[in-house]
This record gives structure tokens, sequence and C-alpha cells, in this order.
């Protein structure tokens, strides 16, 4: 299978400064004997955050945009923890490569309509999973049947459950750009999360194969 070694980018100038999609405050208060950034700043004590581009305005942490960077850190988290029960280098490097687009793409849309340095329009990341998915499937045994999450391998079925997030995170991205502009809305982030999801999917069941071990079908409940 070949490797997924594409980067991922933001706009062209997008390197001039670092990406921070939260904890922006935290740069401001430092530990006077290190001088080294806190991770606590006190600002969120009341349920509120600031989001890129906002200055000094705050919003509910209840908002949907917060839904959605805290899904795509949770499914970042979920592969990275697929990740560290991987035994093949070569789909450890992919993962952590895909969790390199999540962070970008939480950058978009922490920044939402204030900012348009940040930008996910790289249409060969999706061609790439699509790539990825037709390699595994050649070596698979045809798909005939349901099958269950889990079984005997950890790492597909920690893949599963990313799939599960990541259809998850698809959901309320949509939801989402119902309110950003057109420019925003034609962004690929929504295209490429459904893209992921089917990558996963089929990760989880090429690993499994690989490692020898049997998908459980469904059957009908007794």
């Amino acid at each position: 299978m070949a490797s997924f070694q594409t980067s991922c980018h933001l706009s062209k100038d997008s390197t001039s400064e670092p990406i921070t999609v939260a904890k922006t405050e935290a740069t401001s208060q430092t530990n006077k004997s290190t001088h080294l950034p806190k991770i606590y700043t006190r600002t969120g004590d009341r349920g509120t955050s600031a989001l890129l581009g906002s200055g000094s305005n705050r919003v509910s942490k209840d908002s949907l945009v917060f839904d959605v960077l805290g899904t795509l850190d949770e499914l970042s988290s979920v592969i990275g923890i697929a990740r560290s029960t991987c035994s093949f280098p070569e789909i450890s490097k992919d993962l952590e490569n895909i969790q390199c687009c999540l962070f970008e793409i939480g950058s978009c849309v922490a920044a939402g309509n204030r900012s348009s340095r940040f930008v996910f329009n790289d249409s060969t990341l999706i061609e790439h999973l699509e790539k990825q998915i037709d390699q595994m499937t050649e070596e698979l045994p045809p798909l005939r049947n349901f099958i269950l999450p889990g079984g005997n391998s950890q790492a597909g079925s920690y893949l599963h459950f990313s799939r599960a997030v990541c259809r998850r995170c698809e959901r309320l991205l949509t939801k989402w750009s119902h309110d950003q502009t057109e420019e925003q809305q034609e962004t690929i982030m929504g295209i490429y999360l459904n893209r992921l999801s089917d990558y996963l999917f089929t990760l989880a069941r090429f690993i499994t194969h690989k490692e020898g071990h049997e998908e459980i079908k469904y059957h009908k409940s007794k």
C-alpha cells in the first residue's frame, strides 16, 4: 500500500506565524520562574472562550462551533490511540498526517468568517484518500455482510471508533457551515471528512486482515 505522505496546507501566507486554535490567551500569562506559558488561563472559567480573529469578543462554550472543534479534537485523539496500537509504521505515518489535516480544519473553523488566512481547499488530499481506499480494497475479501466493530485487532477496533466519531464530526460541521459565508461553505472540509470516514472504515478492515484476524459478521440477535 502506497504511503500517504502529502502534507496539509492552509493559505499561502499561513507560515508567517504559528497556528493557534485555542488557548491564545496563555501566551500572556507566564510562569515567572521558567517563563513558559501556563496551560491554564482562568479566562474561560465563566463558560466562554475566544476564537481566532475574534479579538476581545467571547463566545459561549455551548455554541455549535465548539461542538465542531471539540469533536475534531476527539477524532484526532482516537486516531492517536489507533496509531499507538498500530504495528505498521507506514500506516502510522499516514494517520499522523491525517491528524495534521484535522488540526488545520480546526483552524479554519475557529477562524470562521473573520479571516481568509486559514483555507483548507487542497483537493489532492481527497484524491489520496480515495487512492488509499482503492488500494486497500483490492487486497481485502469482498464485503458481502455487515460487520461488527471490534474483534481481535486492537488497532482495527480503534479505527472503527474513529470512523464513528468522524461521521459525527461531519454532521456537526455540516450544521455549522449553514451559518457561514458562501466562500467558507465551498471549502472541501466536509468532503474530506466524508471521505476520511470511508478511509478509516477500510483501514480498520485492512489492518484486521493484515493481522490475520477474522471480521465479525452481523448475525440475527438471539
